[in-house]
């Protein structure tokens, strides 16, 4: 079964620009946060993992990034949060994300995470 960028734009995406064209980049988002979830669950089982900004509220544009909340049950300072970042990173990257995936990772407690809710839609990773 097609994609529903291939049923709308009829394939013409790959046409222009191959698969790194920022608008099929953003097609993948889901895919990308699959990926993404499951590298947490493998460095950092205890996180959960939401989707913020644009893609939860329905709204991307060519010139989005997925926010992705990886959300942790304590409060979160730098050198963790740097460290946990590059650990999904190098997971991912074991996964075959393509490098051009516009996933933007934010490490963030529990606390932090109704701030997020506060300010807009979060969506639970495995909801989408």
């Amino acid at each position: 079964m097609k994609g529903i960028e291939d049923r709308v734009f009829g394939g013409a995406i790959d046409k222009i620009a191959g698969d790194a064209a920022p608008l099929r980049a953003l097609t993948g988002w889901r895919r990308y946060v699959r990926t993404v979830s499951e590298a947490v669950k493998k460095v950092a089982p205890e996180a959960r993992v939401y989707v913020a900004g644009g893609a939860a509220e329905d709204r991307l544009t060519i010139e989005s990034d997925i926010d992705v909340l990886v959300v942790l049950p304590h409060k979160v300072d730098l050198e963790e949060a740097t460290e946990l970042h590059a650990k999904i990173l190098g997971e991912v990257e074991r996964l075959k994300m393509p490098p051009y995936a516009p996933v933007e990772l934010h490490i963030i407690s529990d606390r932090e995470l109704k701030e997020y809710a506060r300010k807009g839609k979060v969506i639970p990773a495995d909801k989408i």
